[in-house]
């Protein structure tokens, strides 16, 4: 029989691996096009500061591809060797399905173990790194978001338009501040200007010397005969540019995701020693984000038995479809992986209503999964027996 186990392990192993590395390269793929290609083409990152940052990104990548990858795996494999007819010959020689799934199991709590301890540890970590990886790269070089003669549009809410760049001096400087509906709220012209960046902050500040300004009306910016529509001038002005399109949004959920096991339960018993001696608003203020964080440490490890739980339904799955098409395995295990993560992004919704339980919400996916899964097991055997 351990022949048996090293046989099934040695092609799920194969598979899984395979559908890993695709996912992960597909993932990889578009989080460099969405944060970084854009900022390398311009000259805005180095070659060596774009590996670093690719790098770090590997442990948010393996999140999502090892659990996708390993049910499109099970499915390749178990499909195969069930077309076959090598899943018959051993069931007919008395192998019962559990047994045949043993191997496939030992790899998924290894999965499940290793997803686990990337959710708590190493992944927090590395997207710590790379914001700060990031911060160091505009701090090193902030003038590596301008390109002169071109209207810049890094910086949601404003455009910049410089004429001329000659060390850490801009020269002829436009500015246009614009609200939601793109509508220009202010104007600004100067004759130089040099950018620093804000310690302990998201943003670029401008330093602009010689500069003239045009205000305008917030509610009706293109009305120039409102008295809220003025000119102005300065000798020097600061102007403060938003990295949040570069960096992201730092909210108080996205710090929580920078968190490892150990700070997140500090995180909740701070929160909850807050409220226990507070009343009114502090007090709720503290419940709500005691919720917050509660939330992030069970969808981590949700997410962590995600591979166990896909495995519950993969296996017995790609035995009953008997079929070794790869794109018809493919699209199942994608689909079934679509499925799950939806089922968590519309769980992470439901923040704002602490008596639905949202934090112990995450683990409905797992649970669904799992007893479709022992379903699918029971109904395989009972198929065996039936025939004999």
């Amino acid at each position: 029989m351990s022949l048996i186990h090293r046989y099934i392990f040695k092609n799920v192993f194969a598979s899984c691996f395979a559908s890993v590395a695709m996912f992960a390269f597909l993932i990889l793929t578009m989080s460099m096009v969405k944060d970084m290609l854009n900022l390398l083409a311009e000259g805005q990152l180095t070659f060596g500061a774009f590996f670093r940052l690719t790098w770090l990104l590997l442990p948010f990548v393996f999140v999502y591809a090892l659990p996708m990858g390993f049910i499109t795996g099970v499915l390749l494999t178990m499909g195969r060797l069930s077309a076959e007819n090598e899943i018959t010959s051993l069931r007919a020689a008395g192998v019962s399905v559990i047994r045949l799934s043993s191997s496939a199991f030992l790899l998924a709590i290894l999965g499940t173990t290793a997803s686990l301890v990337v959710n708590f540890y190493y992944g927090p970590l590395a997207k710590t790194q790379y914001r700060q990886e990031l911060k160091n790269t505009i701090q090193t070089n902030p003038l590596g978001f301008i390109v002169e003669k071109t209207f810049v549009r890094d910086f949601p809410g404003s455009v910049i338009y410089v004429g001329k760049k000659e060390a850490e001096m801009l020269y002829d400087v436009w500015i246009w501040k614009l609200n939601e509906q793109s509508q220009v709220t202010s104007f600004a012209r100067a004759e130089k200007g040099k950018f620093a960046f804000l310690e302990n902050s998201a943003e670029l500040q401008l330093d602009a010397e010689q500069v003239t300004i045009e205000h305008r009306d917030e509610e009706d910016p293109e009305n120039f005969r409102t008295k809220n529509f003025f000119p102005g001038s300065a000798a020097r002005f600061p102007f403060s540019f938003s990295l949040e399109k570069i960096l992201g949004r730092e909210t108080l959920a996205r710090k929580l995701t920078w968190m490892t096991f150990d700070e997140l339960q500090r995180e909740v018993a701070s929160y909850q020693e807050i409220a226990e001696s507070s009343t009114g608003e502090v007090r709720e203020e503290a419940l709500r984000n005691m919720l917050k964080a509660k939330m992030v440490f069970h969808k981590n490890f949700a997410m962590g038995f995600a591979v166990l739980s896909f495995a519950c339904i993969a296996i017995p799955l790609g035995l009953k479809t008997s079929r070794k098409e790869t794109s018809a395995n493919l699209g199942l295990g994608v689909g079934m992986g679509l499925l799950y993560y939806l089922a968590m992004i519309s769980i992470d919704w439901l923040d704002g209503k602490p008596e639905l339980r949202p934090e112990l919400l995450f683990w409905i996916p797992n649970l669904a999964y799992q007893t479709v899964g022992v379903w699918l097991f029971l109904r395989a055997d009972h198929g065996k027996k039936a025939k004999s």
